[in-house]
């Protein structure tokens, strides 16, 4: 028996070239094992709430909306940054073709502020609707980019009142020390990263 369990060992069973033409025939088709791997996953999912009131439907909002602020996009931010009011400064306006814009700069958090453009009509009475411009993502322009600025005047032109925030790492923020991948040195610290982004442009919203 000890010479039978040596010779076992001497030559293993399992050798590549012994195996290759058996693993290379497939047992399913990738079809079906698209859809089993598909239906196993389905089975994980967490059930979608189904209100059935306009009011449960409200409430359910409101908790989502709140778990996802509080619990994940300012996870780890201070209260009282995320709480705190808006500090705009006006630093000059710039008369248009129908419209005024106003060069303004504001405070995302303490020690850190960014740049923006109020595009308002020249004739401005009573209330008006505003829009906030939040698509970034231009490099190296920024706000300033040509189409962004079209549609801004375009706006204010029509009537609106538009707010053309900067972007992190773009425009007048276009720093080596703002580039997007700096947002994780954020998450090692234990404070979500994408807080910055969104309360840089929920400050328009302030």
């Amino acid at each position: 028996v000890l010479l039978l369990l040596c010779a076992a060992l001497a030559y293993p069973q399992s050798r590549t070239k012994d195996l290759a033409a058996i693993l290379a025939r497939p047992l399913e088709t990738p079809d079906v094992v698209t859809f089993q791997l598909r239906q196993y996953l389905y089975h994980g999912l967490t059930k979608l709430p189904s209100p059935t009131t306009a009011g449960a439907w409200t409430s359910e909002s409101d908790r989502i909306r709140k778990h996802l602020l509080d619990d994940v996009i300012f996870h780890g931010w201070p209260k009282q940054w995320v709480s705190s009011p808006p500090k705009f400064e006006d630093l000059g306006v710039i008369e248009g073709d129908g419209y005024r814009m106003h060069k303004l700069r504001y405070e995302i958090v303490p020690g850190f502020q960014s740049t923006a453009i109020l595009y308002e009509p020249k004739q401005l009475r009573g209330k008006a609707p505003g829009v906030l411009n939040v698509n970034g993502h231009e490099l190296p322009e920024g706000k300033a980019v040509e189409y962004k600025q079209k549609r801004c005047i375009n706006q204010a032109r029509r009537g609106m009142i538009a707010l053309n925030l900067e972007w992190l790492d773009c425009g007048e923020l276009n720093n080596p020390q703002n580039a997007h991948t700096f947002a994780a040195h954020l998450d090692l610290t234990g404070v979500n990263g994408v807080g910055l982004f969104y309360l840089a442009m929920r400050r328009g919203l302030d």
